[in-house]
C-alpha cells in the first residue's frame, strides 16, 4: 500500500532510542518525527503509519492499533515440531537441514521462523515483503533474539517478489523450496496480529504466472497456502497436500521436473527434519 510512513519514538526517549530512531529512518529513507512528549497520534500526524522505537524495540502505530512483530502462531508450530510432531510446511516443502528457502510472501514471518528451524544453521531462509511496514517490522524482528537458537537467519527484502522470482530466473539462480501464501486477505486468518497487519498488506491475487515463476526457480518444491483449490491447480502442477487438518496447503514440482523419489518411498516428513535436529 503506497501509504506514508514516519518514525519517531517512545515519549521520554533516551539519547540511545533517539539515536536508533534516527538510524531507522535513515536506513528506510523515512522521515523522523520528534514527539516533543506529545502523543503517537501527534506525531504520526497524516501519516498512515507511525513506527515508534522504544527501548524495547519496535512498534509500528496506525489508526487500527498497535503491531509489533512476535512468534504469534509459529510459536506453537514450533513447540510441536521440538516435541516431534508434524508441521504441514515441514511436510510440504520436505525441510531438512542445509536446505536453501524462499518466502516470497513473507508478511509477519511465521512460516519463515518455522523454515529457518527446520533448516538449521547450515540452511539459508530468504523473505521477499510487499509492504514497507512489514518489511521493516521482519527486518528488526529477525535481527533481534525471536528466531530460536540453532535456526538459520532470514534476511528480508522489501520489494515484489514476482520480480526477485523472475530476476532469479534470469540469473539461473535456483533455491531449494519457494513458499507462497497470498493469505492475508483472508477474514479468517486467526490471530490479532494478522488482523492489524491486512492494514499493511499489498493485495495480489494467486495466479498461474505467479506459480510459473515459483516453479522456475525451486528445485524441489512450491508450498502454495490457499484458501480453497482454483480450477487452474492442476494446469500450474498443483496438487493437495493430503492429511492436513485445514486443507489449505498445496505443491507444485519444479518445471519440467520428475518426482526423483524412488517407487513406492514416502516424502521425507517433518520426522526426516528434526530428527537431525
Amino acid at each position: 500500500m503506497d501509504h506514508e510512513v514516519v518514525v519517531t519514538t517512545s515519549k521520554s526517549p533516551s539519547d540511545a532510542v533517539r539515536n536508533e530512531a534516527q538510524a531507522l529512518a535513515d536506513r528506510w529513507g523515512l522521515r523522523l518525527v520528534d514527539r516533543h512528549r506529545g502523543s503517537v497520534a501527534a506525531a504520526r500526524g497524516d501519516a498512515h503509519t507511525v513506527l515508534v522505537r522504544t527501548a524495547d524495540g519496535l512498534v509500528a502505530e496506525s489508526g487500527r492499533g498497535s503491531l509489533t512483530f512476535h512468534q504469534g502462531t509459529a510459536a506453537k508450530r514450533l513447540r510441536a515440531l521440538r516435541h516431534g510432531q508434524t508441521d504441514p510446511l515441514v511436510r510440504a516443502a520436505e525441510l531438512r537441514p542445509g536446505d536453501r528457502v524462499l518466502d516470497t510472501t513473507l508478511g509477519l514471518g511465521r512460516d519463515a521462523l518455522v523454515a529457518a528451524w527446520a533448516v538449521g544453521t547450515t540452511g539459508e531462509v530468504r523473505g521477499v515483503e510487499a509492504d514497507l511496514v512489514l518489511a521493516i517490522l521482519a527486518t528488526e524482528g529477525f535481527a533481534g533474539a525471536i528466531p530460536r537458537a540453532g535456526s538459520a537467519a532470514v534476511q528480508v527484502r522489501h520489494g515484489d517478489s514476482r520480480q526477485v522470482l523472475a530476476d532469479m530466473a534470469a540469473r539461473g539462480e535456483r533455491t531449494d523450496v519457494v513458499l507462497l501464501d497470498p493469505m492475508f486477505a483472508d477474514p479468517r486468518a486467526s490471530d490479532h496480529g494478522f488482523a492489524l497487519a491486512r492494514d499493511h498488506t499489498v493485495s495480489t491475487p494467486l495466479t498461474p504466472e505467479w506459480v510459473s515463476l515459483a516453479r522456475a526457480v525451486a528445485r524441489r518444491w512450491v508450498v502454495v497456502t490457499a484458501e480453497r483449490a482454483r480450477p487452474w491447480f492442476p494446469a500450474a502442477g498443483l496438487e493437495r497436500l493430503e492429511g492436513t487438518r485445514s486443507g489449505r496447503w498445496f505443491r507444485a514440482r519444479p518445471d519440467g521436473a520428475a518426482d526423483p523419489r524412488p517407487p513406492g518411498e514416502a516424502p521425507a516428513g517433518p520426522d526426516a527434519a528434526t530428527a537431525t535436529r
